[in-house]
């Protein structure tokens, strides 16, 4: 019930655009329904999990926990600082994961999905892999 209503078809170009630190829909979660995107700048519930909050994870990470905790989501958590990949569902959470991994387990949850949803989180993964070798080269 928060954040911007998109209802649009997912794609991984609207996705990298969405998040693009300077643009008005960047903050907050992004909610995805088969091929839809349905909206973004959404803030989440935070996890009331006190070992969540003994781990120091920031709101980000507490969020996406706390979503799954709540419901039947899965949560992609993408640092902004380091790129680095983290999922959570049902109230866990694995960090620091490969775009390799992470596809496997995008696969796996959504296995009776089409091949055109698998073919956008695959086109995400290679944006994603793109800007992080850009970013590193810069880094340098």
């Amino acid at each position: 019930d928060t954040g911007v209503n998109l209802n649009a078809t997912i794609s991984a170009e609207l996705l990298v655009q969405i998040f693009h630190k300077d643009t008005p829909l960047h903050d907050g979660a992004t909610v995805v329904r088969g091929e839809q995107l349905v909206a973004a700048a959404c803030v989440m519930p935070l996890s009331t999990n006190t070992k969540v909050e003994e781990r120091r994870y920031g709101l980000r990470h507490r969020a996406a926990i706390g979503i799954t905790e709540s419901s039947d989501a899965v949560a992609v958590i993408i640092s902004e600082e380091t790129g680095s990949i983290s999922v959570a569902y049902n109230g866990r959470m694995i960090r620091k994961i490969t775009h390799t991994r992470l596809s496997n387990i995008l696969e796996a949850f959504y296995q009776p999905q089409t091949v055109r949803t698998r073919s956008w989180i695959k086109n995400l993964l290679k944006i994603q892999i793109k800007n992080s070798t850009e970013t590193n080269i810069d880094n340098k």
